[in-house]
């Protein structure tokens, strides 16, 4: 549903990235328009074809796995209305049942739980204690504080879920880059830049049609709320990991926020339901297991991997197919009815969404 170890692109700068046509075109334009001969009898010598074709195919399998990735991520829904179990539970045993492939990964690539940079590369247990030690309450603080806002969040994305529409209620929570952006205005990051304020309108008026189409019997107006107070708490989250990720890896912030929201949500349930809740069949067990290894671990674990090689532009693009991978979903498995409101608003979140996230610069490195 998510990919949350995904810097929020608010992140970066809003230039655009220069390439290597753009360089060349201005050095062409500096001399008068015309490349010297002497450029074009050594072009040989420095040409670059070979690697560049080698590039483009090695370019080619990460964003196959985003794309694999975003169709993983779009299954979640589905799998949360077939569990069978309330919002609350679904998230605990997505969580539950996910917490032991990271706690195990972890362990095989000798992570510390907590450290940054110079603790990844320790090659001893005591080293990696030394380094993370002098700045562990702080950094466990900060973990914590992230895993109860993933909780947070997947428990109202779920509750919407269930209430409204999966297309309303994926594509309300995908506008979790505005709240990042209001949060910039309140000093908690970075302040929005000129294109928050130009596509703010335009993600306003797509979510009022997704709340049209709701009013008029294709949803609940009710689980469209939900849904915005989910993409609150989810960029919350964001600012929370943007900090994180300067000295943690993503696998580290990916096991803390899951081991967390396991915690926090089954104390939940506990204190005002009395009991975790179970599936009472073997189909609603096979579509929580679907959630945590194909949904939580295999799409958002493909995410943070496929991201190193793919750049924020490039790969926010390949990631809008989640919301429209569930909205088909949701209509060819769970019968959903769409009316074209539902199109409309799609059009205009997507629209807002992409351009506010899309055209960074990566910041560098």
């Amino acid at each position: 549903m998510h990919h949350p170890v995904c810097i929020p692109a608010s992140q970066h700068g809003d230039e655009a990235p220069l390439t290597a046509s753009t360089t060349e075109a201005a050095s062409i334009k500096e001399q008068g328009g015309a490349r010297p001969a002497q450029s074009q009898a050594q072009a040989p010598e420095v040409s670059h074809g070979p690697d560049q074709g080698q590039m483009q195919v090695a370019m080619i399998w990460p964003v196959l796995g985003l794309l694999l990735a975003a169709s993983l991520m779009g299954l979640g829904p589905v799998f949360v209305r077939l569990s069978g179990v309330s919002a609350e539970a679904s998230a605990f045993w997505r969580a539950m049942l996910a917490a032991p492939v990271f706690l195990i990964a972890s362990q095989i690539l000798a992570l510390p739980l907590v450290g940054g940079d110079k603790d990844r590369q320790a090659r001893t247990g005591m080293a990696a204690h030394n380094n993370a030690a002098p700045r562990t309450p702080r950094k466990t603080g900060l973990l914590i504080v992230a895993g109860v806002l993933f909780a947070a969040d997947l428990m109202f994305a779920h509750l919407a879920i269930g209430l409204t529409t999966v297309a309303n209620a994926i594509l309300l929570n995908n506008l979790a880059p505005l709240f990042v952006g209001c949060f910039g205005l309140l000093g908690l990051a970075r302040r929005p830049s000129r294109r928050f304020w130009q596509g703010l309108p335009i993600a306003m008026v797509g979510a009022l049609c997704l709340f049209f189409a709701s009013s008029r019997g294709s949803g609940s107006v009710y689980g469209d709320a939900l849904a915005l107070v989910a993409a609150g708490f989810y960029g919350a989250y964001f600012v929370v990991i943007a900090r994180l990720r300067q000295d943690h890896s993503a696998l580290q912030i990916m096991l803390w926020s899951t081991v967390v929201t396991a915690i926090v949500l089954a104390a939940y349930m506990m204190v005002f339901d009395g009991t975790i809740g179970m599936p009472l069949m073997a189909g609603g067990w096979l579509a929580l297991c679907g959630l945590a290894f194909l949904t939580h671990i295999g799409g958002q674990g493909m995410v943070s991997v496929c991201f190193k090689r793919v750049d924020e532009a490039t790969g926010s693009i390949i990631l809008l197919w989640q919301p429209f991978m569930s909205a088909l979903l949701g209509a060819l498995v769970l019968g959903e009815v769409l009316n074209p409101w539902h199109g409309l608003g799609a059009v205009f979140v997507m629209a807002a969404v992409a351009y506010i996230t899309v055209f960074r610069r990566r910041r560098a490195v």
